[in-house]
């Protein structure tokens, strides 16, 4: 059976009548961003791993008892993002997010493709400092909604935070990082 044409309640329904190939399937289509997700936490790429299948494990176990209301995709991220926080707070004993990692979302992105276009070293300088100036939640907020394609509401959601305060997250980030490469470029060409 071909699943790529389904759409995620056909696939979720496919897996819930275990069906394993199509949980594979589901496997394979979501387990890198999850990765890509789970760097933006921690560079283990174990601990992250170990995260990716115990979420998947855990979903076929109850996969009979789970209703997933809007998309596997928000299902699995927000599923991983609950236990890598708490596999990373057990692990260094601390409960904040204080090693969300900017250079990890200097990926292959959006933002690496103009760091390239611009042919410059300088280029990816000024934007990590950029971004270094984002708070965790900025940097997550825009990782979500730019590089995991979320919508506001499954952001809000997964933050824990309003949709109203996804919109100024991700308004105010993208604000910045526009002031600072524009004023660097301004200042460079004086």
């Amino acid at each position: 059976m071909n699943y790529e044409g389904l759409s995620d309640g056909q696939l979720w329904m496919l897996i819930s009548a275990d069906d394993r190939k199509a949980f594979g399937y589901s496997f394979k289509l979501y387990s890198k961003d999850l990765f890509r997700y789970g760097r933006k936490f921690t560079e283990a790429k174990e601990v992250i791993e170990d995260v990716i299948q115990d979420v998947y494990l855990d979903l076929w176990n109850k996969r009979k008892g789970t209703q997933i209301q809007q998309s596997i995709k928000f299902y699995l991220f927000t599923a991983f993002r609950r236990e890598i926080i708490k596999r990373l707070s057990k692990l260094r004993k601390q409960e904040s997010m204080d090693y969300f990692s900017p250079e990890a979302l200097l990926e292959a992105s959006y933002l690496e493709g103009l760091i390239k276009q611009q042919g410059e070293r300088e280029s990816n300088q000024r934007l990590h400092s950029a971004i270094l100036r984002l708070s965790e939640r900025q940097r997550e907020a825009v990782y979500l909604r730019y590089f995991a394609d979320l919508s506001n509401q499954e952001i809000a959601k997964l933050m824990g935070i309003s949709v109203e305060s996804v919109y100024n997250l991700i308004f105010k980030s993208i604000k910045l990082l526009k002031g600072v490469m524009v004023n660097d470029v301004q200042y460079q060409s004086k």
